[in-house]
């Protein structure tokens, strides 16, 4: 069993790197500062960098995570419910990638902690806290980021537009886009840790089991980013490097907040709230895509709450 749980937390791990880890340098590829080889090579090296990172400083977000105050005791020793929950939230995320959906991971896994829940310990389960600090915050986040970035960007943005061939620019635009990976990566590996610490992790300690997901996400996003960066940098909408590095900046300051604060915000909703706010601003925006993957977010929490809630009730027979 303790294998079992080892890879399907690293499967949800890998999820995470594929549909994740090239978000925060979307803008990068699109806005033309990098090629795709170079943002690919940015995005993986912020995200193991803030992976590794994260023992020191998402504690505050894994703690949410645990699933205790939410599932009595005697429902998360079960090792049933901790497979479950990981489960959920893998399939959700890699069904999501294959379709070239870029969703949340926290949305799944908060979705997957609901649905196991609910399979082994119904009516004891106490959905406040998520509600409180995660799904609230997710529901708010990217029309936050939207409409910062739109306003930022239409009040003082165009008295920052730099020449194309601006090295400070290009620099400016690197060093957000790398600081998006890797506050993602601080906000997002405490959660799997927190499902992998749950099932014991075969006895492994904090940090190794930080540190193998990590590595285990950065090889996610080493061998099948390029699905959602096409998505991300080409199919949102339309913009320069000036507008992406707006968007950037937005979506970097509300992660790294989010995260200091413990709340439970997606990347995912936060940046590409951000590149709804530049196609809003520019009129470039790609609404069918948009309106797409408004209705993935839709659904990634009930389809992870029923994979979890089958799993569960399967490994309860």
């Amino acid at each position: 069993m303790d294998f079992l749980f080892f890879c399907v937390v690293a499967g949800l791990a890998f999820a995470n790197g594929a549909n994740d880890n090239f978000k925060g340098v979307a803008t990068l590829w699109g806005g033309g500062d990098l090629s795709y080889r170079q943002a690919w090579i940015v995005a993986n090296g912020a995200t193991l960098l803030g992976a590794l990172l994260a023992v020191y400083l998402g504690a505050e977000v894994a703690k949410m995570f645990s699933g205790k105050h939410i599932v009595n005791a005697d429902v998360l020793a079960s090792s049933g419910f901790a497979i479950a929950f990981a489960a959920g939230a893998a399939g959700t995320v890699f069904l999501a990638t294959i379709l070239r959906y870029p969703i949340s991971t926290t949305h799944s896994i908060l979705g997957s902690l609901a649905g196991a829940g609910v399979a082994l310990s119904y009516g004891s389960v106490n959905l406040q806290p998520l509600i409180k600090s995660g799904a609230l915050p997710l529901l708010m986040s990217p029309l936050i980021a939207a409409s910062m970035t739109f306003v930022l960007w239409k009040t003082i943005g165009r008295y920052f537009s730099f020449a194309e061939t601006s090295s400070l620019r290009r620099t400016l635009h690197v060093l957000s886009g790398s600081a998006v990976c890797f506050s993602r990566a601080v906000n997002d590996t405490p959660k799997i840790a927190s499902i992998a610490l749950l099932g014991g992790a075969a006895g492994m300690s904090h940090i190794t089991v930080y540190v193998s997901i990590g590595v285990v996400m950065t090889f996610g996003g080493v061998l099948f980013a390029r699905r959602i960066a096409q998505v991300m940098g080409k199919e949102i909408t339309q913009m320069n490097a000036e507008e992406g590095l707006t968007a950037n900046a937005v979506t970097a300051f509300l992660v790294i907040f989010a995260s200091k604060l413990g709340l439970a915000v997606s990347t995912t909703h936060v940046s590409v709230g951000a590149l709804f706010g530049i196609g809003a601003e520019n009129g470039k925006a790609h609404k069918k895509k948009i309106l797409q993957i408004i209705l993935s977010w839709v659904l990634t929490l009930p389809t992870a709450f029923i994979l979890a809630f089958v799993i569960a009730k399967l490994s309860a027979m």
